[in-house]
């Protein structure tokens, strides 16, 4: 795909001055026209522009977490466990993760938490890591659970890649 059709380049300035394209120093090439661009199509540009797109959303909000468990004064790695012992990841030594082809895996053999808890409840809210369920009678405690964003962003934080639960 040539530069100037290309959507992805970047702009060019009042002087007409214009930063290089993070694509062409990997995937660039000179036409024989002399006009530049690139071996990749739309779609894998597109591709990759979300996955970066998603890493940076996803920095923010681990960041923006973190920072938030340091201005209350929470133990964010307690939470953390917590989080792992929801799906059996914690103590150690309780079930495993397993490594194929380089990357850690791990299959979750429940997923639920019952008790209060104040940092299920942190998550519980706008953040959408974790389900809160009310109990029904006086003297119950309430139910907790990982959704599947809950999922990814505890495999992040561990770099794990936790599968979602089986129906």
């Amino acid at each position: 795909m040539k530069c100037e059709r290309c959507r992805f380049a970047p702009p060019v300035d009042a002087e007409g001055f214009q930063d290089e394209c993070p694509f062409f120093n990997e995937h660039g090439k000179e036409y024989k026209d002399g006009s530049y661009g690139c071996t990749m199509n739309y779609q894998t540009l597109q591709k990759l522009q979300d996955e970066h797109d998603e890493y940076l959303a996803a920095f923010a909000d681990d960041w923006g977490t973190k920072e938030d468990f340091k201005r209350k004064g929470w133990n964010y790695r307690h939470a953390i466990e917590n989080m792992m012992h929801m799906i059996g990841m914690w103590p150690e030594g309780l079930r495993h993760a397993y490594k194929r082809h380089g990357k850690i895996f791990y299959k979750p053999y429940r997923n639920y938490w019952s008790g209060n808890n104040k940092y299920l409840d942190y998550f519980s809210g706008a953040l959408g890591i974790v389900e809160k369920t009310e109990p029904t009678s006086e003297g119950k405690q309430p139910f907790y659970r990982l959704t599947d964003y809950g999922l990814k962003y505890l495999g992040r934080q561990l770099d794990v890649k936790i599968w979602p639960e089986e129906d």
